[in-house]
């Protein structure tokens, strides 16, 4: 390929070259400096355009057209996804209202029934994602991959049926008077994130 393909510019340059000469050298220049040529490699095997490999990736949604730094006049710092059925609805709606901008909401359906959500308002701006009959750790493991995530500030895992009434987004945590099971859930003014907690047994 290589050798054919310095003919057909070396014929071009002594100008004999014809239209579909030119239309040739376009193509075969193109799979020329993309392709990893190595006789043992499978088809397939040809390296990517440069800018498509990327060594972190996100969720923010981006624009079909226009220039990519003019997609996002604000960066979610947070992301927080649902596993969520239509029964839920409801109280999913009750909880993503809970999240201001700064969160990406994520939400993936175990029943696949994603239309049914469109009659809520930010639906439109949240990521769908449906895959039957899994649980929200299946979602977790093939979707939050560290170099997805790595750009937002904290994680929420949320579960679809847990209440709303006393929770603030931007300062999670209960207050003492509220009575807790775990310490890691224990609000902390001295700190916005819990790294060592120790836990009774059990």
């Amino acid at each position: 390929m290589e050798n054919f393909l310095l003919g057909r510019l070396g014929g071009r340059e002594r100008g004999i070259g014809t239209a579909a000469d030119e239309a040739m050298r376009v193509v075969f220049s193109c799979r020329f400096i993309f392709q990893i040529w190595i006789p043992t490699n499978p088809w397939g095997a040809e390296s990517l355009p440069p800018g498509i490999i990327v060594s972190e990736l996100d969720f923010y949604l981006r624009r079909l057209w226009g220039q990519p730094s003019e997609d996002l006049t604000n960066k979610p710092r947070y992301l927080v996804t649902f596993t969520v059925g239509c029964e839920q609805k409801n109280n999913i709606d009750a909880a993503v209202k809970k999240f201001s901008e700064n969160f990406t909401i994520l939400l993936f359906h175990y029943d696949g029934r994603t239309s049914e959500w469109d009659e809520f308002e930010w639906s439109e701006r949240a990521i769908h994602v449906s895959v039957r009959k899994q649980t929200k750790w299946w979602y977790a493991k093939r979707f939050l991959h560290p170099d997805i995530v790595a750009t937002y500030d904290f994680i929420f895992i949320w579960d679809e049926d847990l209440g709303v009434e006393h929770f603030d987004a931007e300062e999670p945590g209960l207050e003492l008077d509220r009575g807790l099971t775990w310490q890691m859930t224990k609000k902390r003014d001295d700190s916005v994130v819990h790294k060592d907690i120790e836990e009774r047994p059990g």
